[in-house]
């Protein structure tokens, strides 16, 4: 090969080379960040609790069972609404009827039906009553009591600044320690929190949690609305 198509070969891998180290080092200069999470909840008592109860009737047609269970949900519902529950806090969540089987003889011997109302409280003081309106009406089975809060968007919104605080607190101490000094933020994401209310399994739970409902030995605790979100910041001084 020609010897000064060598040299030349050979200049520019050399400043190939610088250049490709020179673009290196700006990189991890200028592009230095430090990545944090910061999460955080706010706890405040419930302000409104739900529940759900489900009613089961046998009759020996498809028409009285129906018959009947319409009964229930009627008297359960006016006695709902003469307590001060809401007509569009009654939701009926489930629905069905199904024959029932001599299995012996292979043949149909009745029918059941079965309804599941659920039933919001906007005052967790009502909840014993409403318990008490529910199963006097028939409804002989409560499968769930859930606390929730209704300000819930506003709380998130608390729970996301001090989030965003505490992990501008954490990138702060983390950059001390390393010798660096934070110049802004690069990007933030909000990662997904555990905003529900709490269910308490009536036949399971009831009495475990703080602050009592009369008559029902169900207690009442706090309400917990997390957030949390990843901050990746710029840094200097590597």
């Amino acid at each position: 090969m020609n010897k000064k198509i060598c040299a030349a070969l050979l200049a520019a891998m050399m400043l190939f080379g610088l250049g490709a180290a020179a673009l290196a080092e700006g990189t991890v200069e200028d592009n230095s960040t430090i990545t944090v999470q910061g999460t955080a909840q706010v706890l405040v008592d419930p302000d409104e609790v739900s529940v759900t109860a489900n009613a089961s009737v046998t009759a020996a047609t498809v028409g009285s069972a129906q018959e009947e269970m319409n009964r229930i949900v009627a008297l359960a519902t006016d006695k709902l609404l003469a307590l001060g529950v809401l007509d569009e806090d009654v939701v009926t969540s489930n629905y069905s009827y199904y024959p029932r089987y001599n299995y012996d003889t292979n043949t149909v011997t009745g029918y059941e039906a079965s309804h599941t109302l659920e039933i919001t409280c906007r005052d967790v003081e009502m909840l014993d009553s409403v318990i008490g309106a529910l199963t006097d009406s028939g409804f002989a089975q409560i499968y769930s009591v859930n606390y929730d809060v209704s300000t819930r968007s506003e709380l998130y919104q608390q729970a996301l600044e001090l989030a965003i605080a505490r992990a501008e607190q954490k990138a702060l101490r983390m950059a001390q320690v390393s010798g660096m000094t934070i110049t802004g933020i690069e990007s933030i994401m909000e990662n997904g929190g555990y905003n529900e209310g709490y269910a308490v399994n009536v036949t399971a739970d009831m009495g475990v949690l703080r602050g009592k409902a009369e008559g029902t030995g169900i207690r009442s605790g706090s309400v917990g609305v997390s957030a949390g979100v990843t901050v990746v910041y710029r840094s200097s001084g590597r």
